[in-house]
């Protein structure tokens, strides 16, 4: 299976792919109905900020400059312009700058704390994050969102029509936004693009979508799923440990598909130094390697393996 992603940068710290893109999904509880529900409808859930599995998603503070310092004032100044531009009807000239003589800093300050509220409400309410992930042979992944390998992972061939996946970063600094500034592109790379460095063997893109959509480009969200054409889901990968009985199901599903889905199986794989844990007397199997550029101990690999209905053995 090729790994081809085309990185895009579009601004210093954001960047975007054009590629294959990963879901991982577990079999379990609702999971089997989600993944034959992608499988066999095209149909996939996005999750408000509140049902990701990080308590501090999309939950950043914020914070206000000087207000006496002369070079931060004009951002001051146009964020009141911004604010009051919605009043019906529009302020005259003299009233927008009787607003700003009013201003003081520990009346800004004291904004701070219901804003945060505000803010946090209006991005819970709007905003939907579909996760992807950049490899279908992370073994953390495999682990931790599929079952031990009793789940699956799905191939997506992501573009701009299926929806843009900005790339996650990692950062444990303090996550603010000025007051002056949210409505800015930074906002949205604050928001929903920096998590904490404990989450980054993920290696997490995301779809960030809105609910009514961003822009007359967007695709419409429908009780927070998104209905794709087919031909974007690419392949279906079957952990080596899944249920027998789902399995079949998904794979019959995926011979009825058009364009009808590659299908292949992921075992976990031992030290390349080592003895193999898992082998295939049967199937040939592909050796991937994780990009070397996340950090960690070793290498992850799996070995990955057409499904055929024939199942490994040691």
């Amino acid at each position: 299976m090729a790994l081809i992603l085309d990185l895009v940068q579009v601004q210093a710290q954001v960047v975007f792919a054009r590629g294959f893109l990963y879901k991982y999904k577990p079999l379990t509880g609702k999971g089997f109905e989600q993944v034959r529900e992608i499988v066999r409808d095209s149909r996939i859930f996005f999750p408000r900020p509140s049902q990701l599995n990080d308590p501090l998603e999309c939950r950043p503070s914020t914070t206000i400059g000087d207000i006496t310092d002369p070079n931060y004032w004009p951002s001051v100044e146009a964020w009141v312009r911004r604010c009051v531009a919605h009043r019906r009807p529009p302020p005259r000239e003299d009233q927008i700058q009787a607003e700003l003589r009013r201003l003081t800093q520990p009346m800004l300050v004291d904004m701070l704390k219901q804003v945060d509220i505000e803010y946090r409400a209006a991005v819970e309410e709007r905003y939907r994050i579909l996760s992807l992930a950049d490899s279908p042979v992370n073994e953390h992944l495999w682990t931790a969102y599929a079952g031990g390998f009793t789940g699956v992972c799905l191939q997506f061939a992501v573009n701009s029509r299926f929806g843009t996946a900005f790339e996650v970063q990692y950062d444990d600094g303090e996550r603010a936004i000025d007051l002056t500034n949210a409505e800015s592109y930074d906002h949205l790379v604050v928001t929903g693009l920096v998590k904490r460095k404990k989450w980054r063997r993920e290696r997490e893109f995301r779809l960030i979508f809105g609910e009514p959509p961003i822009d007359e480009h967007q695709p419409v969200l429908v009780d927070q799923k998104y209905s794709f054409p087919s031909r974007y889901l690419t392949a279906l990968i079957v952990g080596t440990r899944a249920d027998v009985r789902r399995r079949a199901k998904l794979l019959s599903l995926a011979r009825q598909r058009h364009p009808r889905l590659r299908c292949l199986e992921a075992f976990p794989a031992a030290s390349p130094r080592s003895k193999p844990a898992w082998r295939s007397a049967r199937l040939r199997p592909l050796s991937i390697w994780c990009r070397p550029t996340m950090p960690a101990r070793r290498p992850e690999q799996l070995m990955v393996c057409c499904a055929q209905g024939t199942r490994s053995r040691r």
